[in-house]
C-alpha cells in the first residue's frame, strides 16, 4: 500500500502573528491571544499608520466608542471584526495574509506591517469622496 503525506494547510507558529482574512476579520494566533489574555484585553482600538502601512491592536476598554471586541476561541486564536477598517485602508488581498507581529508591553498593543501591495484603493476612494463633498 502506498501512503502519501498530507500537507498541512496552516503553520503552527510560537511567535505572535496577525492574519488578515478575506472576509474582513483580523485574527491573531495562539501566541498573540495569550498576550492579550495576560494583559486582560477584551477589546482593542485599531491604530493605523498610513505612511508605513503599520497596524496596531491596542488594549482598550469595551466602553471606548472606538473599541472592537476581541473574540477568543477556547484559549487559542482570537479574532476582531474589522471589515470597516479594512475597507477604509483599501485592503484588497485575494487570500489570507499572515504577518509577523511584535508585542509592545508598555503600550499593551500588538504591532504589524500590512503589505503595501494590498493597501490603497479604499483609502484613495475615501479621500476622493471628501474632495467631492467640498471638505
Amino acid at each position: 500500500m502506498a501512503y502519501e503525506t498530507f500537507a498541512r494547510t496552516s503553520v503552527r507558529v510560537s511567535n505572535p502573528t496577525v492574519s488578515v482574512t478575506t472576509d474582513g476579520r483580523i485574527a491573531v494566533n495562539a501566541a498573540a491571544s495569550r498576550l492579550f489574555a495576560k494583559a486582560g484585553t477584551k477589546a482593542v482600538k485599531i491604530l493605523w499608520d498610513k505612511t508605513t502601512c503599520g497596524i496596531a491592536l491596542q488594549a482598550a476598554q469595551k466602553s471606548d466608542e472606538n473599541a472592537y471586541s476581541v473574540s477568543f476561541s477556547e484559549g487559542r486564536s482570537a479574532t476582531i471584526a474589522a471589515k470597516s477598517f479594512l475597507k477604509y485602508v483599501g485592503w484588497s488581498a485575494d487570500r489570507r495574509q499572515n504577518l509577523p507581529a511584535k508585542w509592545n508591553e508598555q503600550a499593551k498593543m500588538l504591532e504589524a506591517q500590512l503589505p503595501s501591495i494590498f493597501v490603497g484603493a479604499g483609502a484613495k476612494r475615501n479621500t476622493l469622496r471628501k474632495e467631492d463633498a467640498g471638505l
